[in-house]
């Protein structure tokens, strides 16, 4: 019969199940433990201390040590991390047997207890792990570190490494054994390792799969709610010496936000990934683009779990996430310039990466359709932020680069001066310490795209030029090999094989920058954010300050009202929202058209296309005093023009011309229509948005840039194309344009139904001069720059091989082709306003300017050397002669002949301004004839540009030109006899109107002064500053010219 076996004690079954656990023994005279390190040193020790030499868990941290001594960790050939998580992993099998169905069939409490001591072992194996986590030389480092053991599970396949499927329990009681007790020291290596992992080629690549283990090991860390709340007070986590594009490496989540689907950030991707797209189809193409984007929204949207589950984990987290951030931002601002040194500042894809993290985070407020937390966003917080160093327990403290970035931010309308003022004025008030989180994560956003995607659109604009340039000059030397030398027609092949294969690269890399940046999910987030941002800015300048709960009213034109908080706003937010705006009509423009995108979630909110963006350009174009910088107004412009776009090849409506192109040839976007509709039907567009324009054509003439001169033409341009946009749509802006000219002095209502102002008259008077000398300037460009093309043409192919003609051509041909466009228009509007309301064109400070610049134009397009105009190619640069003259000498005639019935009273106004201005034309000697008008007829009748009845008042003009010329023979006569001071000083004409300048004393004629000061506001005599209200009228002079002159006119009649 056999005995039974007896039962272990408590005791005895621990000492078995931990001397397994941890592969030691007290006792080597068991056989069953022979091959466990038998630790003598402890046996011994509990026999002295009268303790059974048993493994209990009150000896069991004892027994552990001395399993880490040195020799015993060498003769097991395991590191001390291995042998740690082994043992953890052992007492975990233990565990989960004791949980199952083996436990099932033991005592509760018995099995309770047996769990209660092996818990107490794991939290033991578990403080020593981590202690070899934070820190490494406590134990012998004998094999793999701790930090690569624990990255190689979180890494791994749990199929293929156990201690991955244990690694969630693991990492719970890791949390919970160092909560409180250094848990960030503990993390830290961890999250290093898979930082330098990251770094690594085979996982630094999108391409390549490795980066999506290194993601989703972050995503079981961060899992974890106590580790998500350790991450950010980690040392790594934002260490002091770290900044600019060191962020990416020496960060605990740079070499993470690193990862980049941008071909700076990754080579591959252009020179692999799209390495025969050049001949790919376009449908190709974008299948490459789609499953690129797909790569980077699964980076992106794997980024902003981790970074939101730190944000949410506390409120102190919180705030160093937004610190961190902070100084990404304010140590990489040098990305928002012209010129970046990538070797400072982190590239493409971190920034952008930084910013779609942060757009996510924003989205509860900016993809309401309502907006209904947009008052929680105080435009103060930049003021705040830049004072936080300043104060007690700011977020800032000892950032001092931070609140510096927020200080020497660019303003919407301040200088450094009243910035400076305006923060000690308020560190003297009460400011709150804290506005939350809402406009934290607004300007945090806001600022992340400016120095990210918005900064990315700038080069990506540039490297676009840049290939338009380079396959201008491929086509033009391959179109004009007599160009070259014969020595370099001999080299030629080869150099366009070597062009061929840099083109081929540069497409590369433009298709691998198209698949980020007309990403349509990148750019509907943008769009639902730069909504927010754009109600942002009209709510602080709205009449009421109530907007988007209530209607939008225009503000007082002084800008006043808008108040300091509004000038201290940084001026990248207005810029930003419009280039952005300006690069997705132009590359995108379905995205603005899209659902989510006009009202983000919801349906029945404003309309990002439809309702916010006609108020942002009417707005800031009428008020123009609510934005110092010109260049932004200029941007507005541009919106407008892609966003009212008519192709210039449909134009059928040149004046007083025959003929015209076939409109409905050229297929323009959906989005033009819709926008050209929504401003229609909006109120404030119809009456502030052409005088807004017209004043801007005046005001644009100083830009700020270096480039002023050149860019007030193409923004001039563009005024005018917008604005012949909407005269050929609709009848009421040609009314409001007639009205805002005519107009002297109006009434307050008046004005808030025209948005016209009194400031107007001197408006209209400088922009009838605008348009005056433009006209001259760019026909003149024009015609010059045709002239050398027709040169170099006309040369003989033997002696066409010149260097100094090839450079000269193609500045000439480049040059020509913006002029003429800009001649053009220039002249269609002078034509077009000359019609409409002739007297402004008349008046008598501008006329004999503008006479003298039509017949010299005249002269150019009718008289002896029109012949030498004509170039190979006259399309190629939109030149048609025909045109230009027919308009030209379309506004002879309206502003030479009557055009309607009218009173008594408006009839004699009128004669006289038709008088002054045949007389001013006749009375051009320097190009006026009656035989250039005799030709322009020929052409004009030749050509059929004119109907009979056009065709008839040109030839009644020219008469009456004739004749007037008969007649300012009498004013030589009296300019001849009158004395000196009767005659300008700077005309040598007789005044009929003379004044006394105060700042010099001289006197002049009204007329000639006023047409001086709109032009240059200063005294023509000593530079002194002038302006026409300080002008002195001298009627008794006045009078006595007038007696004098008609005593002259009896005298010189009674001789004829």
């Amino acid at each position: 019969m056999t005995t039974p076996k007896a039962k272990k004690s408590f005791a005895q079954w621990q000492d078995d199940a931990l001397s397994n656990i941890l592969s030691a023994t007290l006792d080597n005279t068991n056989p069953k433990r022979s091959t466990r390190c038998y630790l003598k040193g402890v046996a011994d020790e509990l026999r002295s201390e009268g303790i059974a030499v048993l493994i209990t868990t009150q000896v069991f941290e004892r027994v552990l040590v001395a399993r880490l001594d040195e020799d015993m960790v060498a003769a097991s050939g395991i590191s001390v991390f291995e042998y740690l998580v082994g043992s953890w992993q052992m007492s975990q099998t233990v565990v989960s047997n004791l949980r199952g169905a083996k436990g099932k069939a033991l005592d509760l409490a018995v099995r309770e207890a047996r769990v209660k001591a092996l818990g107490e072992a794991q939290l033991l194996l578990v403080s020593y792990m981590g202690l070899s986590l934070q820190i490494p030389d406590m134990f012998p480092q004998l094999g793999r570190s701790g930090r690569a053991i624990m990255a190689d599970a979180l890494l791994a396949d749990p199929n293929a490494n156990p201690l991955a499927e244990q690694l969630p329990e693991l990492l719970s009681q890791m949390a919970a054994r160092f909560a409180n007790d250094g848990l960030p020291e503990v993390i830290a290596p961890v999250i290093s390792e898979l930082g330098l992992r990251s770094l690594q080629r085979a996982n630094r690549s999108l391409l390549q799969p490795g980066f999506r283990s290194i993601l989703a090991a972050l995503d079981t860390l961060t899992t974890n709610r106590q580790i998500a709340a350790a991450i950010p007070h980690m040392a790594t986590f934002d260490p002091e010496d770290c900044n600019g594009r060191r962020m990416q490496t020496g960060t605990a989540l740079g070499p993470f936000l690193a990862l980049s689907g941008f071909p700076a950030g990754d080579e591959s991707i252009a020179k692999v990934y799209y390495s025969d797209a050049p001949q790919r189809s376009h449908q190709d193409r974008e299948s490459l683009h789609t499953s690129l984007r797909t790569t980077v929204q699964f980076l992106q949207s794997a980024l902003f779990e981790i970074v939101n589950r730190l944000i949410r984990s506390g409120p102190g987290e919180r705030t160093l996430t937004l610190q961190l951030t902070l100084r990404m931002l304010a140590t990489n601002a040098l990305r928002s310039g012209m010129q970046v040194d990538f070797t400072k500042v982190v590239d493409d894809g971190f920034a952008d990466n930084l910013a779609s993290v942060w757009m996510r985070l924003s989205e509860p407020f900016t993809n309401d359709a309502s907006l209904s937390r947009l008052s929680r966003v105080d435009p103060d917080w930049v003021t705040l932020r830049a004072l936080r160093s300043v104060r007690d327990g700011g977020l800032d403290d000892d950032q001092n680069h931070i609140s510096t970035y927020w200080r020497e931010l660019t303003r919407i309308d301040a200088d450094k001066e009243q910035i400076d003022a305006y923060l000690e004025q308020q560190l003297r008030d009460q400011m709150p310490s804290d506005g939350g989180f809402i406009p934290d994560c607004f300007f945090v956003t806001a600022v992340a795209l400016h120095l990210g995607f918005v900064s990315t659109i700038a080069r990506y604009i540039e490297m676009m030029k840049r290939i338009g340039r380079f396959k201008s000059e491929i086509e033009r030397v391959t179109n004009s090999p007599g160009m070259l030398t014969p020595a370099q027609r001999a080299n030629l092949p080869v150099v366009m094989q070597r062009w061929e294969s840099q083109l081929q690269d540069m497409k590369r890399e433009k298709y691998a920058m198209d698949a980020q940046m007309l990403d349509p999910r990148r750019l509907i987030c943008a769009m639902v954010f730069y909504r927010f941002v754009i109600c942002f800015l009209l709510r602080q300048v709205d009449g009421q300050g109530a907007f988007p709960q209530q209607a939008f009213t225009m503000p007082p034109e002084s800008g006043e009202k808008a108040g300091e908080k509004w000038r201290m706003l940084p001026e990248f937010l207005v810029e930003d929202a419009i280039e952005f705006v300006v690069f997705v009509t132009t590359y995108a423009p379905d995205v603005l058209t899209d659902s989510t995108a006009q009202v983000g979630q919801g349906g029945n909110g404003l309309r990002m296309f439809d309702d916010v963006l006609p108020l942002l350009v009417v707005t800031f174009l009428a008020r123009p005093k609510l934005i110092r910088n010109p260049y932004l107004k200029a941007k507005l412009v541009d919106i407008l023009h892609f966003l009212t776009y008519r192709d210039p090849r449909e134009d059928d409506d040149y004046v007083d011309t025959l003929g015209g192109n076939i409109p409905g040839n050229i297929r323009l976007h959906p989005s033009i229509q819709q926008f050209q509709a929504n401003l229609d039907s909006n109120a404030l567009a119809r009456a502030y948005l052409v005088p807004a324009l017209l004043r801007f054509y005046v005001d644009i003439e100083q830009t700020g840039s270096s480039s002023q001169f050149f860019e007030k033409f193409t923004t001039r341009y563009y005024i005018a194309r917008s604005l012949r946009a909407l005269w050929a749509r609709a009848p009421r802006y040609v009314e409001v344009t007639r009205r805002f000219f005519m107009q002297s002095g109006l009434g307050t209502s008046e004005a808030t139904t025209t948005g016209s102002t009194r400031r107007d008259q001197r408006v209209i008077e400088e922009f009838v001069t605008r348009l005056m000398t433009d006209t001259t300037y760019l026909l003149d460009e024009s015609l010059s720059k045709l002239a050398v093309i027709r040169d170099i043409e006309k040369k003989p192919a033997e002696a066409a091989g010149d260097n100094d003609d090839a450079s000269r051509l193609e500045d000439a041909e480049r040059m020509a082709r913006s002029f003429v466009s800009l001649a053009h228009e220039t002249v269609h509007m002078l034509a077009f306003l000359s019609r409409l309301v002739p007297r402004p064109f008349q008046a008598s400070e501008i006329v004999s300017r503008l006479a003298a610049m039509l017949n010299y134009n005249l002269q150019q397009l009718a008289g002896p050397k029109c012949s030498n105009l004509k170039v190979q190619d006259m399309q190629k640069y939109s030149f048609n002669p025909r045109v230009l003259l027919s308009e030209l000498t379309s506004v002879y005639v309206h502003l030479g002949l009557r055009t309607s019935k009218q009173s008594a009273a408006a009839l004699s106004e009128e004669t006289e301004a038709i008088d002054r201005f045949v007389m001013a034309v006749a009375e051009d000697d320097r190009s006026y004839s009656q035989a250039l008008f005799d030709k322009a007829y020929f052409i004009l009748e030749q050509r059929s540009l004119k109907s009979t009845q056009s065709l008839a008042r040109l030839r009644e003009f020219a008469h009456k030109c004739q004749s007037a010329k008969v007649d300012s023979r009498a004013m030589l006569f009296l300019e001849s006899e009158a004395p000196d001071n009767y005659l300008d000083p700077l005309l040598a004409s007789l005044m009929t109107n003379p004044v006394r300048l105060p700042t010099s004393d001289n006197i002049m004629e009204l007329s000639a002064i006023k047409g001086q000061l709109l032009s240059d506001p200063r005294d023509p005599f000593n530079r002194a500053p002038l302006s026409v209200d300080m002008l002195e009228p001298l009627p008794e002079l006045k009078r006595e010219i007038a007696e004098w002159r008609e005593r002259k006119l009896a005298e010189y009649q009674s001789r004829q």
